[in-house]
């Protein structure tokens, strides 16, 4: 991605989602990790720790359900806290690069578990019939009303508001229609900002620093984003271990250079200067997105905890 040439629509989407990952006020996605609390205070983002226990009780609840219609269901174990923060656009955790690169082990073993889902595997054995009756339990069948939302930046997402998942979400957050609009408006605003953010001479000058940085420490790249792009090419036909060398010592580079020279507190500057004016119109869905997160936080605490 490069932010001192002419943007291209992929490179816009990419650093949107790559803000809303690391950068504050974007959705759940971006909030830091950190033990979980007892509660969350009012007003405070949740982490992501706090929102793995929300998506932790979800499943449970899903698998309570799908039971009483005859039905397994198995929750997968959960991440540990550590794993659970995403590298963002720069990375600047020095200590967590250390330890996990980008996160490319990270990653690896979600996709394995994904692969050794209890659940595909039992549904790949049903029979046609069979299969019908677990979806229909799971998401509901043929008819089943959709929530539709059209997006702040445009276009509309849609998700069914059937079966044991909808009833564990509705125990969860309430209302589906109001978690679903409230959800979808707060977590989906970046290409509302992200253009202008990129325009930012300020951002464009902390970004060539940076590599200015990198390339004293022997890594030629222009912006973050090229490290994970050349990352693949880098590592290809590696075994694991010099593969993970290799991300390892990429990463606190990155990170090293992201802190000494400012790069990343300036895109957090930046990414709250030009959220500012976005967040303000949609305040109203961030604020019944936030306590929906928060009441949802309590029931889930309470239903894990019994």
């Amino acid at each position: 991605m490069r932010f001192d040439r002419r943007l291209s629509t992929v490179a816009t989407v990419l650093l949107a989602l790559a803000l809303a990952l690391t950068l504050p006020g974007c959705g759940p996605a971006e909030r830091p990790a950190a033990e979980t609390r007892p509660s969350a205070p009012e007003g405070a983002s949740l982490t992501e720790a706090q929102l793995a226990v929300i998506d932790r009780a979800e499943l449970v609840l899903t698998k309570k359900c799908m039971a009483r219609h005859g039905h397994p269901y198995w929750v997968a174990p959960s991440m540990r806290a550590d794993e659970l923060r995403a590298p963002g656009y720069v990375l600047d955790d020095v200590g967590w690069a250390r330890r996990h690169g980008y996160g490319g082990r990270i990653q690896q073993k979600a996709l394995a578990t994904k692969r050794h889902d209890r659940n595909i595997a039992y549904r790949a054995g049903l029979s046609e019939a069979e299969a019908r009756a677990y979806v229909r339990a799971l998401s509901g069948g043929p008819g089943t009303p959709l929530l539709t939302m059209p997006l702040p930046g445009g276009g509309k997402v849609r998700a069914s508001n059937g079966g044991c998942e909808a009833e564990a979400r509705k125990r969860l957050y309430g209302d589906p229609t109001v978690w679903f609009r409230a959800d979808k408006i707060a977590t989906n605003l970046t290409p509302l900002y992200v253009p202008r953010l990129l325009r930012d001479e300020r951002f464009t000058k902390a970004q060539r620093l940076w590599a200015t940085c990198m390339r004293r420490a022997g890594h030629s790249y222009t912006d973050p984003t090229s490290i994970r792009s050349a990352l693949p090419r880098l590592t290809q036909g590696l075994d694991a271990g010099r593969a993970h060398t290799i991300e390892v010592r990429l990463a606190v580079a990155e990170a090293t250079c992201a802190r000494s020279t400012g790069f990343a507190e300036t895109a957090r500057r930046l990414e709250r200067e030009h959220s500012a004016p976005v967040r303000a119109r949609y305040a109203r869905d961030i604020a019944t997105r936030d306590r929906l997160q928060r009441a949802a936080l309590t029931r889930a605490e309470r239903l894990l905890g019994a």
